[in-house]
């Protein structure tokens, strides 16, 4: 029996739920523990990261697959800005929030909208200007 789910929908189901549970406000002791155990140093190298993942986003979005785009921005703050958040959030709560939901929810919000590719970039470029704020704060 063939349920009809492609490979990049099943991606992009699990990574929708990876976010969720990413996502939490939730400061409790168990909430975690990679994030709690970052460093200024790891997280400065997931800034890095996080800017190098979205870069690649954008020109998969600009090529004309916004799904795969999606996939990769899930991928950027599940791997990358997760280990940004905890040492960012010490030193700059407001822009840990702000960065968490531009690439949490925003910018994915807005790819699946199928907004144009000049509307991403824009949307990108104002992320990677948070993101170089972020790294002033975690020197």
């Amino acid at each position: 029996m063939r349920l009809g789910f492609s490979t990049a929908s099943l991606a992009a189901f699990i990574s929708s739920f990876a976010l969720t549970a990413c996502g939490s406000s939730d400061s409790s002791p168990s909430s975690g523990s990679t994030q709690q155990s970052a460093s200024p140093t790891l997280a400065l190298k997931e800034v890095s990261e996080t800017r190098a993942a979205l870069k690649a986003a954008l020109r998969t979005y600009k090529n004309g697959d916004a799904a795969a785009a999606q996939e990769q921005v899930a991928e950027a703050y599940v791997s990358h800005f997760e280990e940004v958040e905890q040492p960012l959030d010490a030193k700059d709560h407001e822009l840990k929030e702000s960065l968490e939901h531009a690439i949490s929810d925003d910018l994915r919000a807005d790819m699946k909208a199928g907004r144009s590719p000049a509307a991403i970039e824009t949307e990108v470029k104002a992320i990677l200007a948070d993101l170089h704020k972020a790294e002033a704060a975690l020197r």
